[in-house]
């Protein structure tokens, strides 16, 4: 069975979120950074566009335009993961703990991933007061620039599957998913433990663990 899960055709006639006659949507949607699968209300589409733009001060459109969604967002820097968390969190309906695993989830991606700072590497930049000074060289650098890590969302109704896969060499997922080895106590190290608390109804990691695959129930809403 594939890994993969792709979001089920919904029977217009019986589907009470159906927009009105001469309502506006859009299929296969690309923005700067952002694809959007499948059919979206133009509400939908227009806040994604803004809060890509980081324009503030824009209302939510309504929770019931992202009931079905699947979009894949690209990311490269911090700045990118926090647009990306914004939108998933609306788009999913994600609890705040469920946004703070997912978060942390995507910084390991470009951090530990794609600009491949190890623990033990990570450790020794803290302790100079020289991590923010690496990042962005890295991010800078010819070996790195052109790496990004992918961040799929999907909702189907109230449940929500998030695939994130970036381009480094990949860890050993397991010794940090495991209690009596994985960091505590410690300046950094904790960001997957966070994430194992994020009350996902799964998390699990493919291959050599430069992808990883969140599965959780969406928030009720409370304006339905």
């Amino acid at each position: 069975m594939s890994r993969r899960r792709y979001l089920s055709k919904r029977n217009d006639a019986a589907d009470p979120y159906k927009p009105a006659a001469g309502a506006q949507k859009h299929q296969a949607v690309p923005l700067p950074g952002c694809v959007m699968h499948g059919m979206l209300h133009i509400d939908a589409i227009a806040w994604i566009s803004r809060t890509l733009r980081c324009v503030q001060g824009d209302e939510k459109p309504q929770a019931r335009h992202f009931r079905n969604f699947h979009a894949t967002l690209k990311v490269q820097t911090f700045d990118d993961i926090d647009q990306c968390v914004k939108i998933a969190t609306t788009a999913l309906a994600l609890a705040p703990e469920a946004t703070l695993g997912l978060r942390e989830l995507a910084i390991n991606a470009v951090e530990h991933g794609n600009l491949e700072i190890d623990f033990d590497h990570k450790s020794e930049l803290l302790a100079g007061g020289t991590w923010q000074n690496e990042i962005e060289r890295r991010l800078a650098s010819a070996e790195y620039c052109d790496r990004f890590a992918s961040v799929e969302l999907l909702r189907n109704g109230e449940q929500f599957t998030i695939h994130i896969t970036d381009q480094g060499p990949g860890f050993n997922w397991r010794q940090h998913l495991d209690d009596d080895t994985a960091p505590k106590h410690m300046l950094h190290g904790r960001g997957m433990s966070i994430a194992m608390a994020g009350g996902f109804d799964s998390l699990a990691y493919d291959g050599v663990g430069n992808q990883v695959t969140i599965r959780g129930t969406c928030v009720p809403d409370q304006s339905a």
